[in-house]
């Protein structure tokens, strides 16, 4: 299968002062799936990400299954088994209507399950692939945002031991 390449525009608009040629966008896509005999290989490449891209295809159901797996397994190595990750399930091959194996319900109802958003693409003709872009600088916009939110919530925790009080 040919590789498709694709370029997104980003647009960076401030004021003077804003430091927007500061800003530095890198977007590394890095495909772990075929690492199962390299365990540690595997381990390290799924701690290095942040947003993870869970693609079956929907002309073949035993993909379709593989992704709860490696939704657990990314869990176990991020060590939140009891926690969510950001993440976007994507039914590939949906110019493939006549092979389909799994229904949009059923892709919809996995992403329900697995708590995160669901896109329905082709590879071949390039349907939705820019969706997938978007919700995954939608879900990095709010990992950083909840970042930022604990980090401020420590710091006003310290503050607040660090005082003493003499009578």
């Amino acid at each position: 299968m040919e590789n498709k390449e694709m370029e997104i525009k980003i647009g960076i608009v401030g004021g003077y002062g804003s430091y927007k040629s500061r800003i530095k966008i890198k977007l590394n896509i890095f495909d772990i799936s075929h690492q199962e005999e390299f365990g540690d290989t595997l381990s390290r490449s799924i701690r290095r990400r942040d947003i993870f891209v869970l693609v079956y295809s929907i002309t073949d159901k035993h993909s379709f299954e593989d992704i709860k797996y490696f939704d657990e397994r990314i869990k176990r190595i991020l060590n939140i088994e009891d926690k969510d990750y950001p993440k976007v399930l994507i039914g590939n091959n949906s110019d493939l209507t006549m092979k389909r194996e799994i229904s949009i319900k059923e892709g919809k109802k996995l992403a329900k399950e697995l708590n995160c958003k669901y896109i329905e693409t082709s590879a071949k003709n390039g349907e939705n692939i820019n969706q997938i872009f978007y919700e995954t600088i939608l879900l990095e916009i709010e990992r950083l945002k909840t970042i930022k939110e604990e980090n401020l919530n420590q710091k006003k925790k310290k503050k607040k031991k660090g005082k003493c009080l003499l009578m």
